[in-house]
């Protein structure tokens, strides 16, 4: 009996001990969730991360730019919708919203927003007044709960342009002011500079490819040679031997022309002496008598249409010769 009444206080501490400490760990145990939903509703709040107002808030006038720059961060899954930012072209107390852009960039557990604001301000006004750029409210959407991120206003001194009413504006005009004069001499020898070598240009073009005689030096013995042989090729009738006969009658006339008398194969250096521009078509033209002696003297059977279009081309290059190209 008396070893049983030494050991119960011994026993007591102990069993109190115990029961403390399971009552701590219940705690605990009953906390720990409410630390966890405290610690994720922390996590889940938008923030400013900055915001960048007008660096002058005062002496603005009408028509100035106020430029506003915010940074922002909103947790994951919620977001802004594109209705929940301000309209272009809003206009509030005086303040109108001429300029917003939006950029987004999307984090591992947030969405950071940055958006630049332009105002202007158009408000007539006779003295000076305290006006402020608008509160915004972000409404956030995605999670479970609706959130709302609040941006406050910004205030600044407007100044108007004159302070007072007509009488003031009267006293304080200025005379016009007449702009100087520019000169436009060299604009204008540059412009008769261009104008010259584009006449020039045009002229030389002219004067190369066209088959007519509206210039001077045009109208020459292959030039008329080239036409007739042209209105000789479009003709739509069957070509024959009598037209081929014609065609090279031309060429012959034109070579007659310039060499003043009738010229034969055995002419041909004399003339290219005589004409130092046919030199380079001496080949050309010592073939082109060689086929028109075969053409009037042969009796065999040739392509007359093929014929007449060689001489189309061949009277071409002798007409560039004609004008010195």
């Amino acid at each position: 009996m008396k070893t049983l009444i030494s050991k119960t206080p011994f026993q007591i501490r102990l069993l109190a001990y115990f029961s403390a400490a399971c009552l701590l760990l219940v705690c605990l145990m009953l906390n720990a969730p409410l630390a966890i939903a405290e610690e994720a509703s922390a996590t889940v709040e938008p923030k400013i991360v900055s915001l960048t107002n007008p660096n002058k808030s005062y002496g603005v006038q009408i028509g100035d730019k106020l430029n506003r720059k915010m940074v922002l961060t909103v947790p994951t899954p919620y977001q802004i919708a594109k209705e929940a930012f301000p309209k272009k072209g809003s206009k509030h107390n005086g303040i109108e919203l001429v300029e917003i852009n939006v950029t987004t960039e999307q984090q591992k557990t947030q969405t950071l927003y940055t958006v630049d604001l332009g105002y202007q301000a158009f408000i007539n006004k006779n003295t000076p007044a305290v006006m402020q750029l608008p509160a915004i409210e972000y409404a956030l959407t995605g999670g479970e709960k609706p959130l709302k991120l609040e941006i406050p206003a910004w205030g600044f001194w407007f100044s108007p342009l004159v302070a007072g009413g007509i009488e003031t504006a009267e006293k304080n005009i200025q005379p016009e002011f007449k702009p100087p004069l520019v000169d436009v001499a060299s604009h204008q020898t540059r412009l008769t500079v261009f104008l010259g070598l584009l006449l020039t240009s045009l002229l030389a073009l002219l004067y190369i490819n066209a088959d007519g005689q509206w210039l001077p030096f045009m109208g020459g013995a292959f030039a008329k040679a080239h036409r007739q042989l042209k209105r000789l090729s479009k003709n739509s009738t069957a070509k024959t031997s009598k037209d081929e006969k014609q065609a090279l009658v031309y060429i012959h006339q034109a070579f007659n022309k310039h060499y003043r008398a009738n010229i034969f194969a055995r002419d041909i250096e004399r003339f290219v002496i005589m004409h130092p521009s046919f030199k380079k078509m001496k080949n050309e033209i010592e073939q082109f008598f060689k086929h028109s002696n075969e053409s009037l003297y042969s009796v065999d059977t040739r392509d007359s249409a093929k014929v007449i279009e060689n001489l189309v081309q061949l009277s071409k290059q002798l007409r560039d010769c004609e004008r010195g190209i």
